[in-house]
């Protein structure tokens, strides 16, 4: 057994997703609505890494601080959208942001990482 790319343990045949804790599993399986596949999810962000790497080298200094201040707007935005609602809906986000699923659970994440958002009740549906 060894350390999967996202905290749980992996075996040979697969076992990432059942060895996760089941707070994890609750959370992730409500913010996708029961799809969640915790390695095809880091298989993602990797690529995303790599292709971003790739990309800052050629941006300029400029650009990088124009993305930085446009990832801050966003994280606000998303904070702002949370507290102004009393259920938490991920679509309707996207929706009024006018970017994906996939960015917001991004966000997201990275608000909670950054202790900007905490996670206090999960529901499981």
């Amino acid at each position: 057994m060894s350390q999967g790319c996202c905290g749980g343990q992996s075996n040979s045949n697969g076992g990432d997703q059942e060895m996760m804790p089941e707070m994890a599993k609750k959370m992730m399986n409500k913010m996708q609505g029961g799809d969640f596949n915790p390695q095809e999810m880091c298989q993602k962000m990797m690529t995303t890494v790599e292709s971003t790497a790739k990309l800052a080298g050629f941006a300029t200094p400029e650009v990088q601080m124009l993305f930085e201040e446009w990832t801050a707007e966003v994280e606000k935005e998303i904070v702002a959208k949370i507290e102004e609602k009393e259920e938490f809906n991920l679509t309707k986000i996207a929706e009024e942001l006018k970017i994906s699923e996939d960015s917001v659970r991004y966000f997201i994440s990275k608000l909670i990482r950054d202790q900007k958002l905490k996670v206090i009740d999960l529901e499981v549906l």
